[in-house]
């Protein structure tokens, strides 16, 4: 009896995970590549919300005005820091859609390559950042690290 329930019990959550895993796995047709005019939109909301992020983090900063003049370099590496991530997502979209599903290994080549340039971008960021950084005060610097979470990626579903 001792061996029999968990046997049991093994042999549930098996049967259990194959039934819930035909249940909620996508058709084979559904992975179709989002259309042109759904990454368009995604586009512009990205743009919108980065319009927004960089006002919100700008306006809760306080910058005085010898700051202000330090903004504009930070801003524009964010902006292109963006913007080459989102070219790149569309690249690796169409080269997706173009061949066959990556192997894994090429999968892995595909993430090097992403994290490669995230590196490069973040690096020009916190270059283009550092006067600013270092002319504000200490308030403005505590409040400077959260303000910068607006600009992490979201995990995606």
């Amino acid at each position: 009896m001792r061996k029999f329930l968990p046997t049991a019990l093994a042999i549930a959550g098996v049967g259990i995970s194959i039934v819930a895993q035909g249940a909620f796995a996508a058709p084979a047709n559904s992975a179709a590549m989002p259309s042109a005019a759904e990454i368009q939109s995604l586009q512009q909301r990205n743009a919108v919300l980065l319009d927004a992020h960089l006002a919100g983090m700008k306006a809760g900063l306080k910058l005085n005005d010898q700051q202000a003049a330090l903004w504009p370099p930070f801003e524009a590496a964010i902006r292109d820091a963006a913007k080459s991530r989102a070219d790149r997502w569309a690249q690796t979209r169409e080269r997706m859609s173009a061949a066959e599903k990556p192997s894994p290994l090429e999968r892995m080549t595909l993430m090097a390559d992403h994290l490669d340039h995230n590196a490069t971008e973040l690096r020009a960021v916190a270059d283009a950042g550092k006067p600013l950084y270092d002319s504000l005060d200490d308030t403005q610097k505590r409040a400077f690290g959260p303000l910068m979470q607006e600009f992490k990626p979201a995990k995606r579903m």
